[in-house]
């Protein structure tokens, strides 16, 4: 026999920790069939069950939720307990909705807890929507008032937004497919937002907007994209992954038609400024520039005044130095002057020297004259041209 005993308390603690512990059986739906149910000081008591089994239910504070009656089919939201002090299994439900009406609700939500949890409503993969756009396209069906409504809205603001109109169904089994394959269209077109537009509608006609590649397929654009889907207080799949989820058609529309009025206002109110700007700016620049230039004035006053001994005495020297100089040139160019006039031949000629050519070359000996050659003589006052009668010559 074992020798590990315990009470009845430590078994149903340990049974009670295993069911807290585990996750799927906390905040789960659970279809089934209601019998014996009952009200007992603000709580209900029942039996959910199918084909096969059953469960004991409890539903605290049951007045804020769906009251089924017996036999009926239900949704039953809620977590398993166990009791340990009265070793009870039990389903402790917080909310309660019809098959009939939550069957699709359920479904809805499923698919938006697995879309979630993949990621497609993550802020962080929302584009900013352009605050000034030019070209607009709206996803809508091009018949129906919603159109005419965006446009008006937008139209009534701004006269410079291009308005387009892709036409596809907003309503039947098929409605999606037309959607989804107009925005792989319109996302290579280079809009600057797209708008996904519908008006209000059961839950059953706007399921087309919470069609699964429908989320993907607005989560894969790369343009801007506004969900415009139903009334106010719809909420599709389609808004929950849009850039940004608008309440209504014409709240899109109003989002992005900026107003142009608002806006040259705004700039002649901003030139006004900038110009203002501009001449308080020039104004305080001269007045700096006046105020530096009077400081650089003065300062250069102070030091000529402070400095006054040793600048005359610098000046006195530079110019006593440059007399000099000069002085020295004067000397210079008086004797190179002298020199150049003892070695001008025009000089010599003057002391009564005579320079004798024949055929423009200088004649420096007589025997290289013969009678009868002309030669040309020039002396310090002017030529004269001879003939050689004579040659002597002289040892």
């Amino acid at each position: 026999m074992n020798g590990n005993i315990i009470n009845v308390t430590a078994l149903n603690t340990v049974i009670n920790s295993i069911f807290r512990a585990e996750e799927h059986l906390h905040d789960i739906q659970v279809a089934g069939e209601v019998s014996g149910y009952k009200i007992a000081k603000g709580h209900a008591y029942f039996t959910l069950k199918d084909e096969n089994c059953q469960i004991s239910v409890t539903c605290f504070n049951c007045a804020k939720t769906y009251i089924p009656k017996d036999g009926e089919s239900i949704i039953a939201k809620g977590s398993v307990d166990y009791y340990a002090k009265g070793g009870k299994l039990n389903f402790n439900v917080d909310s309660i909705t019809p098959i009939g009406k939550g069957l699709l609700a359920l479904q809805l939500e499923l698919l938006k807890q697995k879309l979630q949890k993949e990621g497609y409503f993550d802020e962080q993969f929302k584009k900013p929507i352009p605050a000034y756009p030019t070209n607009v396209c709206v996803v809508t069906s091009f018949n129906g008032a919603v159109i005419r409504d965006i446009k008006k809205t937008i139209r009534r603001k701004n006269d410079l937004i291009n308005i387009f109109i892709k036409d596809v169904r907003v309503q039947g089994e098929e409605a999606h497919k037309d959607i989804v394959k107009a925005l792989e269209q319109v996302d290579k077109m280079g809009y600057d937002v797209l708008i996904i537009a519908r008006g209000g509608g059961s839950a059953e006609e706007l399921m087309p907007f919470n069609n699964e590649l429908l989320v993907k397929a607005v989560f894969k654009c790369k343009t801007p994209v506004i969900s415009a889907v139903g009334h106010e207080t719809d909420v599709t799949l389609c808004d929950l992954v849009a850039d940004y989820r608008a309440a209504t058609p014409t709240a899109a529309a109003e989002y992005v038609a900026y107003d142009t009025g608002q806006l040259k206002e705004y700039f002649a109110a901003v030139l006004i400024k900038m110009n203002k700007y501009a001449k308080e700016c020039i104004y305080n620049g001269e007045r700096e520039l006046k105020n530096k230039l009077g400081y650089i004035n003065s300062q250069m006053k102070l030091l000529y005044s402070s400095n006054r001994h040793y600048i005359e005495q610098y000046l006195t020297k530079l110019d006593n130095s440059v007399n000099r100089k000069y002085t020295l040139c004067e000397h210079r160019l008086a004797n190179a002057i002298t020199k150049l006039q003892a070695l001008n031949p025009l000089g010599v000629l003057e002391k009564g020297y005579w320079y004798m050519s024949k055929d423009s070359a200088p004649v420096t000996s007589a025997k290289s004259l013969k009678i009868g050659d002309n030669v040309s003589l020039r002396t310090g006052d002017g030529s004269i041209l001879a003939q050689v009668l004579e040659v002597k010559d002289e040892i």
